[in-house]
């Protein structure tokens, strides 16, 4: 029945302009698809709530996925979650893979968004049940796990990848403290109140460096052209990633589940994992196939998780299921488990238009994966033009303040200098993002436990997932750790060996 609801040509129709309503704006830097989403809301006024629901629905599956197609292609990412797309995805770029990375891409979005999808339709009941135990100290840890995932994402510089997020984690302080309400780091400044936006730090940080480093080396933006390897993605090579379109899909459904958690985490941490996991995880962030499907399917399988306390349990697990939330009660709709009983037809419907939704974003993300082809076919000049030009609109759009120009522009500066002596930005995004996260989390935890920090390892499920993080770190710190000791050994023996050669001349009187 939901099937043949979801088929009928206004509802299909419905959904095909949603996904493609979805690509386009994930795909534009600055240009969220949730805003999106806040935007398309009035249209559904008009609408009946079945399909209102499958619009937002498609914008959602689609935007999810579109901020790869910018991340592949010329190393902006459109969504925060398409962060770990630029890691490997634009270096297979930059390898003339453009092609295979975005085959790669769309095929692991589409295989976790199928798996979540079918997770919602078979297994919301358990799994909300499991979601409503979560509370502020479970999602402070779930953040502290997405956090120490930087480690794992740093390849051979553990320590300054470390600094760079730390660094970022103090950007995102500076603004109205969230408890208190008290002005911090403003330095009299008043624009700074309001707190530096991670978007705008995003694309100053990979856009504008991007232009700047271009300006300074003179090189080629364009992605190169294979005719061998990169010029379509084999079966083969779909069945060498299955395990980590596999490994991301699962990390997706059960990070997705989480109120709050969102896609970013999702996608980062699944990186992180499948960097430990993989055979080729040291050359990770050079354009290993691996370290894209991972994330991509991660991201994708938030999706119909975060679904699943929004029907079941009322609770948004996003900022898009609250868009969707809102949208159910101005229709009258009140999501819940009396749903099931009192609409099962919507509810099935919406399920079928997940699935669908997700087999459809393939030929959508195509689509809208040639236009920016033919896009980046243009002359270096003119498409560093359009960069800047689209950052700048981005960065302004997030607020309308045009401070927030002026902190993308300074970013940009920043990220450039930090390219050219190999410090990393990546962490920096990762701590602007869930620095706040974990600290609103934190503070959060101590005043309603009435300031008893045990509350986070009192809880089974909190303790279990900060667990979890600390063997994940010492995991990845791993090399590290050893070198250290094995610097403190030899310290210890040369120091033995010479105390002992100072008492040999002690007891001779001569020296040794």
């Amino acid at each position: 029945m939901g099937f043949g609801n979801a088929m009928v040509p206004a509802a299909f129709i419905t959904i095909v302009i949603g996904l493609l309503v979805g690509v386009v704006a994930g795909a534009l830097p600055g240009i969220s698809f949730v805003n999106a989403m806040a935007m398309a809301l009035p249209f559904t006024y008009v609408m009946s709530p079945v399909n209102a629901m499958l619009f937002l629905g498609g914008i959602y599956v689609g935007g999810v996925f579109g901020g790869s197609i910018s991340a592949i292609m010329i190393n902006v990412p459109g969504t925060p979650a398409s962060l770990p797309a630029c890691w490997d995805g634009y270096a297979m770029t930059q390898k003339g893979e453009v092609r295979r990375a975005l085959s790669i891409a769309i095929t692991a979005s589409a295989t976790g968004g199928l798996c979540s999808a079918l997770m919602l339709a078979f297994a919301a009941a358990p799994f909300a049940a499991f979601a409503l135990s979560f509370s502020q100290p479970e999602f402070f840890a779930a953040t502290v796990l997405g956090l120490v995932s930087v480690i794992a994402i740093s390849k051979q510089q553990p320590l300054i990848s470390v600094m760079s997020m730390l660094l970022g984690i103090a950007v995102g302080t500076v603004g109205v403290d969230p408890l208190y309400g008290m002005a911090r780091f403003s330095f009299g400044v008043p624009a700074l109140q309001s707190g530096i936006n991670f978007v705008v730090v995003m694309i100053g940080l990979f856009a504008i460096s991007e232009v700047i480093d271009l300006i300074a080396t003179n090189r080629d933006l364009r992605p190169k052209t294979s005719a061998g390897k990169g010029a379509r993605l084999s079966l083969r090579d779909l069945w060498d990633v299955k395990g980590a379109i596999f490994r991301g899909s699962g990390i997706g459904c059960m990070i997705g589940l989480i109120p709050g958690a969102g896609a970013t985490p999702g996608a980062v941490i699944a990186y992180g994992v499948e960097r430990q996991a993989s055979r080729r995880g040291a050359e990770f962030g050079t354009g290993v196939e691996a370290g894209l499907a991972a994330p991509e399917a991660a991201k994708n399988a938030t999706t119909g998780a975060a679904m699943v306390p929004l029907l079941t349990l009322g609770i948004p697990g996003s900022a898009a299921t609250a868009i969707m939330l809102a949208a159910m009660m101005l229709h009258g709709v009140n999501p819940g488990p009396l749903l099931f009983l009192s609409d099962p037809s919507m509810v099935y419907t919406i399920f079928a238009a997940m699935i669908i939704a997700n087999v459809l974003m393939i030929a959508a993300a195509i689509g809208v994966a040639q236009v920016f082809s033919t896009l980046m076919r243009t002359p270096p000049a003119i498409l560093a033009a359009f960069i800047v030009v689209l950052s700048v609109i981005g960065a302004y759009g997030v607020r309308n303040n045009i401070f927030d120009v002026y902190v993308c522009l300074a970013f940009g500066v920043i990220g450039w200098g930090m390219k050219r002596i190999g410090f990393p930005a990546a962490p920096m995004v990762l701590g602007v993002i869930l620095g706040p996260l974990a600290e609103r989390y934190f503070m959060t935890s101590l005043a309603n436990s009435g300031q008893d920090w045990t509350v986070f390892f009192t809880r089974p499920i909190s303790l279990t997932i900060l667990l979890l993080a600390l063997a994940f770190g010492a995991w990845s710190l791993w090399p590290v750790i050893r070198r250290l000791g094995s610097l403190l050994l030899a310290m210890t023996g040369a120091a033995g060996r010479q105390s002992a050669a100072t008492a040999r001349e002690k007891d001779t009187g001569m020296p040794s």
